[in-house]
């Protein structure tokens, strides 16, 4: 009897590969996050796209066989434009392994996250349902009721066709030039609803003691895109997983120039749309 609760309680593997993205502004986050997931979750699949970045920066990752780091440069007027292109070039790459066969389960991070357990511990909302995310109960815009920092999907055609979806609203969105942060949110909610509305998915909403800012929570979450100035908790346990202590923990998200607009474009993303098969 004693071994059958052992069995009941004991962390499953959970067939799972991580994913996050993050450009040169988010570097030192980037890494923070890498090695919380080498220290608590050494064991997951980790897929990661740097984009501008030097191979040098992340080198000390190349002799971990689980962590795989894609490099794309890619050149821009200003750093607004980059941020609104990173934030549209993760849809893609969440489609693309979300549609790997060989991929079990998927958790996309944000580089403003910290690993403090054991991954695995996830399993068992896979089983549950499509998309895990925290979804907020009410906002008064409600296209940005599901948060973007946090999302696991599950290994179901549901999932597969809500990604692909994604990428079909982000095309719709793009027909005309964008300059919102939010792009990801709203072609998100508008996926969900179409989908949703055709094979009523499974949502798990995911609150403690999965994520949280506070708590002992698997997964810490914190804002990068607002400064955390004074934030002595958050700024200790950055550190943890920082080889360069950490003074501050402020702020990179490049905000819009206030002399000129700056907007995404289709064109930006003309690879990405050809292989999705929208060109």
């Amino acid at each position: 009897m004693f071994n059958s609760l052992l069995e009941i309680f004991k962390t499953q593997d959970a067939r799972l590969t991580v994913s996050t993205s993050f450009d040169d502004k988010y570097l030192n986050y980037g890494k923070i996050l890498l090695n919380s997931l080498l220290k608590n979750s050494p064991q997951v699949q980790v897929k990661v796209l740097a984009i501008n970045l030097a191979q040098e920066s992340l080198q000390q990752y190349n002799q971990f066989k689980n962590i795989e780091i894609i490099y794309e440069n890619k050149e821009f007027t200003h750093a607004y434009e980059q941020r609104l292109y990173s934030i549209a070039r993760r849809i893609f790459f969440i489609n693309e392994l979300r549609s790997n066969p060989k991929i079990e389960n998927l958790l996309q991070l944000d580089a403003d996250t910290i690993i403090r357990k054991d991954l695995n511990k996830f399993g068992k909302l896979f089983k549950q349902g499509d998309l895990c995310i925290f979804a907020r109960p009410k906002m008064k815009h409600e296209a940005l009721r599901l948060t973007m920092n946090i999302i696991g999907l599950s290994n179901t055609m549901v999932a597969k066709t809500l990604t692909q979806e994604w990428v079909v609203q982000l095309w719709n969105l793009l027909e005309q030039p964008q300059d919102s942060k939010y792009i990801d949110q709203l072609t998100l909610w508008k996926a969900y609803e179409k989908i949703n509305h055709q094979s009523n998915i499974k949502l798990v909403n995911l609150t403690h003691p999965y994520i949280g800012r506070t708590g002992n929570t698997i997964i810490r979450a914190f804002a990068a895109t607002k400064d955390a100035k004074g934030d002595t908790k958050l700024l200790q346990e950055l550190n943890q997983y920082s080889s360069n202590l950490l003074q501050d923990a402020p702020s990179n998200a490049p905000k819009p120039p206030e002399d000129q607009s700056i907007f995404l474009h289709k064109e930006f993303l003309k690879e990405q749309f050809s292989q999705s098969g929208l060109v």
